[in-house]
């Protein structure tokens, strides 16, 4: 996987979230491992989003059902009471909620928002996984949820006001997607920290640290809560075992039919397993397993494509330079890996099978940062062209 990002904008993201720390401090001593209060005040923080934004989206922007929702005292709040009975939201019932204590959640808010969506695009090259930005408005004196733990590592990002923050025990162990915390089952262990998340500071909560937040002071609270949405290694051994099975003949056998009854067949099952658990770690590819996914990595990224209907309302003459954009992602494989010939382009939303020939010079120019049209030598102008246009229509190519 390759992506001609800037590397300056990788880095800040980050590091207006984990200021003093370095990168290296960062991985090394607290992900995965502990949380993090970035006590730096950060201008950059505060200028990501405001309350008037989240005035105007709540006054001017499509609001579909699944794009907000609200909790009050630790609890949610029935979405049948802020919408109407079609399910459209309904704006007054919101903020009339809020008036009366309960929290504003925007979830996935980097799709509707440009800045939000840069800073997330930035941040998946720095931890190699998708993000995703939910979006918290609290009246004073309130709180949203109670203590629980995510099972997914997460910044907050505090824009405005401040907050009192809990910070509890930890799971023994890190949980996987879908272990959320249960309230009547698990237990968040004892009070570890108390403090302060005020305007412009970070905080970083490894998954399954559970923690509470209600808001400090007489000013509303918004904050950003960042969720890294990591892949983990069970997920990729998963891939490499179902990779390798295609390759195993006797892995599409059905189960013995005495397998849940017959105890006196019980060892012979049982060598059977360990056999195909042998012919799967020899014949298991790792290379196999990251390309695929590498090329879903990358497929899965949102598109950005701000500018590029402006770019295409023009032809695209021969010496007309394009440089790649910032933070999206894109690779260079083989198309027999999706059932073509020769190589391909992946990116975000696309695969565009590719000539021999343009492959290998679309790769330099790529690497380079940036391309004109009359630097290519092919024979098939025809290809050059829609390959061209079509870079631009899936936003890697923006007009330099």
């Amino acid at each position: 996987m390759q992506s001609q990002t800037s590397s300056i904008a990788v880095q800040d993201a980050l590091q207006m979230m984990i200021a003093p720390l370095s990168p290296e401090e960062f991985f090394r001593d607290y992900y995965e491992k502990a949380y993090f209060h970035s006590t730096p005040v950060n201008q950059a923080v505060i200028d990501l989003l405001s309350i008037d934004r989240i005035d105007e989206i709540l006054s001017d922007s499509e609001l579909p059902p699944t794009s907000i929702s609200m909790a009050k005292s630790g609890a949610g709040i029935d979405p049948a009471e802020f919408t109407f009975a079609n399910g459209v939201v309904d704006r007054g019932a919101v903020l009339d909620g809020f008036r009366d204590g309960a929290t504003i959640v925007l979830p996935q808010l980097q799709f509707a928002d440009g800045k939000l969506f840069e800073f997330c695009l930035a941040l998946e090259r720095a931890f190699g996984a998708r993000t995703q930005t939910n979006i918290y408005m609290t009246p004073p004196g309130e709180h949203g949820f109670g203590v629980h733990y995510d099972d997914h590592d997460v910044f907050v990002l505090q824009v405005a006001g401040a907050k009192d923050w809990e910070i509890y025990g930890d799971r023994e162990s890190l949980p996987y997607r879908g272990e959320g915390f249960r309230k009547d089952r698990d237990d968040p262990g004892e009070l570890k920290s108390e403090f302060v998340l005020e305007t412009g500071q970070c905080l970083y909560v490894p998954r399954g640290t559970a923690h509470r937040a209600l808001t400090h002071g007489d000013e509303p609270s918004l904050h950003i809560t960042v969720g890294i949405l990591v892949q983990t290694w069970a997920d990729f051994m998963l891939e490499a075992v179902a990779e390798a099975s295609l390759r195993i003949p006797e892995m599409r056998h059905s189960l013995p039919r005495d397998l849940f009854f017959g105890e006196g067949n019980r060892q012979a099952h049982k060598a059977a397993f360990q056999q195909l658990a042998q012919a799967i770690a020899d014949t298991a590819s790792f290379d196999a397993t990251l390309a695929a996914f590498s090329g879903n990595f990358v497929r899965s990224q949102g598109g950005r494509v701000r500018g590029a209907l402006n770019a295409l309302c023009q032809p695209i003459g021969a010496d007309d330079r394009f440089t790649v954009r910032d933070h999206i992602l894109y690779s260079f494989e083989d198309a027999k890996e999706d059932g073509g010939e020769g190589r391909q382009i992946v990116l975000p939303g696309a695969s565009l099978p590719l000539s021999d020939a343009l492959a290998a010079q679309l790769q330099e120019r790529i690497a380079a940062g940036s391309l004109a049209k009359s630097e290519f030598s092919v024979e098939d102008v025809e290809e050059l062209d829609d390959v061209i246009g079509s870079l631009v229509a899936y936003g890697l190519l923006v007009r330099a």
